[in-house]
């Protein structure tokens, strides 16, 4: 009886696994997109933070600290100021921007072009 309890449980358990890998997952990732860390010291050192949207106005813990970022996907145009104003500059991927300027003035910034989605050749 004991073994028979076992195998059923392990053919439901094949089941679960067998189907949950046939479905596609939640929110498929389509990227890459778009994607900046931005970080409290100059050279990519301090707290990180990454961002994968435009961000018209960064939380009062960010604004007016970022020192320096890293471009991970797509074009990034950063503003001195909310709402999109204040033109700092355009940064591609892949880029270190190792000291903003304006030190600390970031206040917002909007991804201007993405990068496309990364083909699978099999």
């Amino acid at each position: 009886m004991r073994v028979r309890t076992v195998m059923h449980l392990a053919i439901a358990l094949g089941i679960v696994f067998w189907t949950q890998a046939c479905s596609p997952p939640p929110n498929l990732y389509a990227g890459p997109g778009c994607r900046i860390d931005i970080y409290t010291l100059p050279n990519l050192q301090g707290w990180g933070l990454p961002i994968v949207k435009d961000t018209p106005e960064l939380t009062e813990a960010w604004r007016n600290t970022a020192s320096s970022a890293k471009v991970i996907y797509g074009t990034w145009r950063l503003f001195t100021d909310t709402d999109y104003k204040g033109f700092m500059g355009d940064y591609a991927a892949p880029a270190d921007v190792v000291e903003l300027r304006p030190a600390r003035e970031l206040q917002s910034l909007r991804c201007i072009r993405r990068e496309p989605p990364r083909t699978t050749v099999y």
